[in-house]
């Protein structure tokens, strides 16, 4: 049975500028740099008429996973990630994320989207939202390895969200 991922957090920054952001070669190479890990690479980045798609390869040391995880993946871990994002209109984005982990019967899918709110004081934020699933083919431990990724993802949704709110500050 697969596990749900739900991600909310809201921004400082309008979403127009966040989805420049999430879409940048730059941002991504940075980003990869910082949290993308063991063998972290940018491997395909395509602007299209409404948006962008693009592949990234990040990696987890053996010796950080869970003693449970490396049973069933023997060594490092190598995820490939894929993204697509499109302008809705002004102020919303959406978008769809697939994740697969070599060498492990698991797959990351969800759907993403990204919009402005108004406060009360006017100022325009945004909102991000990632809404997901994680699935592990594995009999018995299926659902222990589901938990874990979940809550892996749930962190470095959070590691990434932290990074994209500098990495636009240090750009103003």
């Amino acid at each position: 049975m697969a596990r749900r991922i739900e991600h909310r957090s809201t921004s400082e920054w309008p979403a127009a500028r966040v989805y420049e952001a999430l879409i940048d070669k730059d941002y991504l190479t940075d980003r990869l740099a910082e949290i993308g890990g063991a063998s972290a690479a940018l491997v395909q980045h395509v602007d299209t008429e409404d948006g962008a798609r693009f592949q990234l390869r990040q990696g987890v040391h053996a010796d950080s996973l869970p003693s449970v995880a490396r049973t069933v993946v023997g060594g490092d871990l190598t995820i490939d990630r894929s993204e697509s994002w499109r302008r809705e209109e002004d102020g919303h984005y959406t978008g769809e994320i697939a994740a697969e982990i070599a060498g492990a019967p698991c797959s990351i899918t969800g759907s993403m989207w990204l919009r402005d709110l108004v406060e009360p004081a006017g100022a325009a934020v945004s909102e991000f939202v990632v809404s997901g699933s994680v699935r592990v083919n594995v009999p018995f431990l299926g659902g222990k390895l589901e938990d874990l990724i979940v809550d892996q993802v749930q962190k470095l949704l959070s590691d990434e969200e932290h990074f994209t709110t500098e990495w636009l500050a240090r750009r103003g």
